[in-house]
């Protein structure tokens, strides 16, 4: 788990339907090898295919730096996917480089799209191949709006791609599927949560993938992650915390979308029904962060997400208890630079700061905690030292 967390520090999260290898090869592939993140999720996704909600579905609040959502998860399903992200790792773990295609051979649509699927391998290798071989690739699981059977829908998608993730999120927090959020109370979450771990358990050493880096590398258990809402209450963040820690679920993804709409919001749009992500949500996503790192005593890895667009906001996350950051709704308004300049601003930061790592400003808000885990992290790299010098 450690060497997974230290594999990144920033991370994009693509939210496609993966609707051929073009699209996932494209995104994967420029996320992971153009010096834009290390670090991709891809979701969320359904066992089913299922269209999702009627567009118009996402709204822009511009004067806000804001986005409101109801896609509905909109998915080609498990089967398309697998599909893609097959391609992708196997390509991503070959040995010698894809040839270039000849654009006289562009003759036919489909022709066209196989081209640009192979263009898109090259470019793996021609940038950077050793990237995207360590670049990690999260997956993303929801079930489908008229499922009678959550827990399976689940299980489904943990055994059928997580051969293929470096980690696994439980995404139990959308506003836009009816019944979603019900699973964060004490009895839905404690069940779902066993059977997720179980079926992340059966995941055989076998079944893996080439084209992976993470979790399941040697023949280790795939992280697994559950991404909560940000505003959920005080009881509902205790029974979390609890069920997280009792059940030995990896980590958590904190947070989705809000069904509140803070007081000051200026765009026309504010008003539209779904899922408010952004700038508008930095501060509420930020404090639950910080309740959830308190509730789990720091033991539990948080990625933070809501509202990062600078270094500074990174920062917060950070001190609050995240040990990575997830950027999205922000790149609707800055595009991919957007990570270099926080990743930039994160280190100027920590300079300033005299932290040389980002483990020095994790949970530095909760100074109790704080200063409990970094003995701990000293006494075992001294451990560690010893052992080296004694062998």
């Amino acid at each position: 788990m450690r060497s997974f967390l230290e594999s990144a520090q920033l991370k994009a999260k693509i939210e496609v339907n993966l609707r051929s290898n073009v699209c996932i090869l494209l995104v994967i592939t420029y996320v992971l090898c153009f010096h834009f993140s290390r670090f991709v999720e891809i979701g969320s996704i359904t066992p089913e295919p299922q269209p999702g909600n009627p567009k118009p579905r996402m709204f822009r609040l511009t004067e806000d730096k804001g986005v409101i959502n109801r896609y509905g998860f909109n998915s080609e399903g498990l089967d398309k996917v697998e599909d893609n992200v097959k391609s992708f790792c196997q390509y991503r773990s070959s040995k010698t480089a894809p040839e270039k295609s000849n654009i006289l051979d562009w003759w036919s649509l489909d022709a066209f799209r196989q081209n640009i699927c192979d263009l898109a391998l090259y470019l793996i290798w021609a940038q950077d191949h050793t990237v995207a071989q360590q670049g990690i690739l999260g997956i993303n699981l929801g079930k489908n709006k008229h499922s009678t059977d959550e827990t399976a829908d689940y299980e489904k998608g943990i055994a059928q791609l997580g051969p293929y993730a470096d980690y696994l999120v439980v995404n139990i927090s959308s506003p836009n599927t009816p019944g979603l959020r019900a699973l964060q109370k004490r009895e839905p979450i404690r069940r779902l949560l066993k059977a997720a771990i179980r079926a992340r358990d059966n995941i055989s050493p076998l079944m893996r993938v080439d084209g992976i880096r993470g979790g399941n590398v040697d023949g280790r258990d795939i992280p697994l992650f559950v991404k909560i809402a940000p505003d959920i209450s005080s009881e509902e963040m205790e029974d979390i915390a609890a069920a997280v820690i009792e059940i030995g679920v990896d980590g958590m993804v904190i947070s989705n979308t809000s069904n509140q709409r803070p007081s000051g919001l200026l765009s026309k749009a504010s008003g539209e029904e779904g899922g408010l992500s952004g700038a508008p949500i930095k501060d509420m996503s930020t404090e639950c962060i910080r309740k959830m790192y308190h509730l789990t005593n720091g033991e539990i890895p948080i990625i933070g997400v809501g509202g990062v667009g600078s270094g500074h906001d990174a920062y917060e996350k950070l001190k609050a208890g995240a040990s990575l950051v997830q950027i999205y709704s922000m790149l609707v308004y800055e595009g991919p630079g957007l990570v270099s300049r926080v990743r930039r601003e994160l280190a100027e930061i920590m300079l300033e700061n005299g932290q040389r790592k980002v483990e020095d400003v994790i949970g530095i808000d909760h100074e109790e905690i704080y200063w409990r885990r970094r003995e701990d992290r000293s006494r075992n790299e001294r451990t560690q030292e010893k052992i080296i010098v004694d062998e």
